[in-house]
């Protein structure tokens, strides 16, 4: 049975499992009842009989003293009337006395040959013969000139019958408890299992067909129902991914292309008539440097989406001093370009900052090198930070060409570039937005962007207070 059990578990369908398991459940469950209601049934009958017995017994033991306690055995013969009337059907009754010698006898019925045997206590046991089972008891006789023994055996044919019938009725519900059990387990696992194959059918078509195809949504608010929503949202999820990524490959590989294509020109003239002729060659080695360096930091940036993006990348986080890394930073920008002026003003106490210095140093790198880019004419980079309870707050603000409102959303969009133009003369990507939303997102952080074309651009930055640690 657990060999059996153990194969269906392996190889059957849940169809066929829900089904026999709940008929199995069932016909224990019944079966156990069953023996439980026999026994107790068994049991009452038993008593039942024995105690019929006893008051035999009891009135024959009665009418004898009642009557007189001098009788002799001719008198007790004489009393055969009312042995026989008092006498039940399938019973015996017996008075011999202490030789073992019958006086009285009376029998409805067919019993087996048992041999006198006189008593001094009352004895009452169950016998069990070839045909029947049977109630012998005895109970001592005492009168003044009589001492004997009085005998009844009492066959339990209707205990017997009783319990045959009792068992086919029990056999027959059963059976029809199994039968029903499986027939609405068949029609219950159907109706529980159309979501499972609802949902292997979609699947199957997803696999045909591409993401297109959604599970129906039931109506009733139940654990299926929420299976079927859950996997149309990872569906969703799965084809705006993919889309994301077609997207992205598209992009990259326009990206790619660029630079690409202004080598291999520059390569191909080199090639021609370049080599021989000085002006043409410098021109198309500086042109190609260039283009070099704008590829390798187009493949740098990607590298460094990827791993933001990499939700299983684990973080070094650590104890950074904001505020040291901030005026470093600057002071170096500073050297880079004398031209500039950055207005920095920190409102203390600052604490310090758990989170990695790596990360927190290419975030703040990004916001000021887009500032720094798109400044326009007007140099001045304001750059504010500040500490709440339960939060990091940093604003990074310049006054240049500012970006046109309905292009604010998309600015953290990979390879999203305002004026594609403008952007390659300054060395961008489209990558540096896009890369510090990740990072920051990382650290349940939250990036925002107010920006008004002509005026200028304000990015802050907000890090919750859990990333913090205080000294």
């Amino acid at each position: 049975m657990i060999n059996f059990l153990r194969r269906l578990s392996q190889k059957g369908s849940w169809q066929t499992k829900l089904i026999l398991s709940g008929s199995i459940a069932i016909f224990l469950t019944f079966t156990l009842f069953s023996l439980l209601e026999y026994n107790s049934v068994s049991n009452w009958m038993l008593k039942r009989e024995e105690l019929v017995v006893k008051r035999t017994i009891a009135d024959i033991s009665t009418y004898y003293k009642d009557e007189d306690k001098k009788l002799t055995e001719d008198e007790i013969k004489a009393s055969y009337p009312f042995i026989k009337k008092i006498n039940d059907k399938d019973q015996l009754i017996r008075i011999y006395n202490n030789k073992g010698k019958v006086l009285v006898s009376d029998k409805d019925g067919s019993f087996p040959v048992l041999e006198p045997s006189p008593v001094t206590k009352q004895k009452l046991e169950k016998i069990t013969t070839e045909d029947n089972e049977a109630i012998v008891a005895k109970y001592p006789l005492k009168l003044d000139n009589f001492t004997g023994t009085i005998e009844i055996v009492r066959e339990l044919n209707s205990y017997q019958k009783m319990m045959d019938h009792l068992f086919v009725v029990m056999s027959g519900f059963g059976t029809a408890a199994i039968l029903f059990s499986a027939l609405c387990g068949f029609v219950l696992a159907k109706q529980l299992l159309k979501p499972i194959r609802n949902l292997a059918e979609t699947m199957k078509k997803i696999k045909e067909n591409g993401f297109q195809g959604r599970m129906e949504v039931y109506k009733q608010k139940d654990e299926l129902s929420q299976l079927s929503i859950l996997f149309n949202d990872m569906m969703d999820e799965i084809e705006h991914s993919f889309i994301h990524q077609k997207q992205f490959i598209e992009d990259a590989s326009h990206e790619l292309r660029t630079p690409v294509s202004i080598l291999e020109g520059h390569l191909s003239l080199l090639n021609r008539w370049g080599k021989k002729d000085p002006s043409i060659l410098d021109e198309s080695i500086n042109a190609s440097l260039q283009e070099v360096s704008r590829l390798k930091k187009l493949v740098v940036d990607l590298l460094e989406l990827t791993r933001a993006e990499n939700s299983r990348t684990s973080l070094t986080q650590e104890m950074v001093d904001f505020e040291l890394l901030l005026e470093n930073l600057v002071k170096n920008l500073k050297m880079i370009h004398p031209d500039f002026q950055f207005d920095i003003k920190i409102e203390h106490p600052l604490r310090l900052i758990w989170i990695s210095e790596q990360h927190l140093q290419q975030i703040l790198i990004i916001l000021l090198d887009n500032a720094i880019k798109y400044s326009g004419d007007n140099h001045k980079i304001k750059i504010r930070a500040r500490q709440t309870r339960h939060e990091t707050i940093l604003f990074v603000e310049d006054y240049g060409i500012g970006i046109a409102k309905e292009h604010i959303t998309d600015v953290f969009n990979r390879f999203y570039r305002i004026d594609k133009a403008r952007s390659r003369e300054n060395g961008g990507t489209g990558l540096g937005l896009s890369i510090a939303k990740k990072l920051v997102a990382k650290y349940n952080g939250d990036i925002t962007i107010e920006s008004q074309e002509g005026k200028g651009t304000k990015v802050m930055v907000v890090l919750p207070d859990h990333e913090f640690v205080k000294y």
